[in-house]
Formats: structure tokens, C-alpha cells, sequence
């Protein structure tokens, strides 16, 4: 199923969503390892999923990022929007999520989880909604609730955001806020 507004059962889920967690390799990026001529590793992330991340500080939406590998290029790209609910260092992310949601509180039905591979399939079975990028692992896709237009690296994150702050009614206000140039709880 696809991110689309127009299905109202879609939309009642999506409106109850308080929480969004993020795999990095794979949503947050393209999955691809670039090295410089030194060694030294590289990612590439797009704006687009920054700003997301934005329009969800607006709405009051709490974020996570759950990883195999909380290199510090990611640190410093998640705590350019504040994001520093990070868990992560190996590729069991189940324990790492347990963890997350007794932080928060937040009951499992109201968070998202979006990741595109077989290692994300443990949370993405417990999670309220779980999503995938148009380029996931076969079997991911075929296991989640939605999948999304956007492959990975290339706006994923936004595009889920956007789909959760509209079912939640707050588009008209979160897009106020910007222009008014408030800054969203950051």
C-alpha cells in the first residue's frame, strides 16, 4: 500500500502516530558506501529528509533513529535537527527499539518504523505502522503496511512525515509556523 491520503483507514493510522523511527543506511541514505581518496567513508543525505525532520519538530512528532552503525557523520547530521534519540552498534535493533519506546513511553501502536532491510524486519513487526522505501529488500516490502514513492536517500523520510502531519491535521499549522518563521521545538 502506498503513502496515499485518499484511503480514509490509512489516514485514522497515520493520525494517531506519535513517533517516527528512522533506519540510516538504506532510508536516511541511498545504502551505497563512498570513500574519499584518503579513506575516509561518506554518506550522502538528502535535504529533502532534513526538512522533514523540521516539519515534524513543528507538529510535535518525537523522532528516533535506530542503526547498525552509529557512525559520527550521522550523529552530526541528526544533531543538526536535534535528533539525538540514536540507538544503535549492531545489527539487532530489536533490543534498541524496547529500549527507545520504554524512554518515551510512547505505546507501540502510535510509532512508525521505517526500514528497508531484513534486519529491520523484528521492529517493523512490532511497530503500529511500518513502512518501507520503493527500493527495500523484496521480503520487507511484502511484510509492511506502506511503501513509499521515494526510494531510499531520496526523500523517504519526508514523504512519510508529510503523510503523518496532514492525517494528524496539522499541515495548516505547522506550515503557519514557518512562515512565521517560529522554529518548531528546535
Amino acid at each position: 500500500m502506498a503513502l496515499n491520503l485518499s484511503d480514509s483507514s490509512l489516514q485514522d493510522r497515520l493520525a494517531k502516530i506519535e513517533m517516527i523511527i528512522v533506519d540510516v543506511d538504506g532510508v536516511l541514505t541511498d545504502g551505497l558506501a563512498y570513500y574519499d581518496s584518503n579513506g575516509m567513508a561518506m554518506k550522502a543525505f538528502s535535504m529533502r529528509d532534513g526538512f522533514g525532520f523540521v516539519l515534524a519538530k513543528f507538529a510535535g512528532i518525537e523522532l528516533g533513529v535506530l542503526t547498525g552503525n552509529v557512525a559520527e557523520m550521522v550523529k552530526r547530521r541528526l544533531e543538526a535537527f536535534n535528533i539525538t534519540r540514536i540507538k544503535g552498534g549492531h545489527f539487532r535493533k530489536l533490543g534498541f527499539y524496547e529500549e527507545m519506546v520504554e524512554e518515551t513511553g510512547i505505546p507501540e501502536q502510535e510509532i512508525i518504523y521505517i526500514g528497508d532491510d531484513l534486519f529491520d524486519l523484528p521492529v517493523l513487526r512490532r511497530v503500529g505502522f511500518s513502512v518501507a522505501p520503493a527500493d527495500a529488500h523484496p521480503d520487507v516490502i511484502r511484510q509492511v503496511d506502506a511503501v513509499t514513492e521515494s526510494k531510499g536517500g531520496r526523500g523517504v523520510v519526508r514523504e512519510v512525515i508529510e503523510a503523518v502531519v496532514r492525517a494528524k491535521g496539522k499541515w495548516d499549522e505547522v506550515i503557519e509556523m514557518i512562515e512565521n518563521d517560529e522554529d518548531g521545538g528546535r
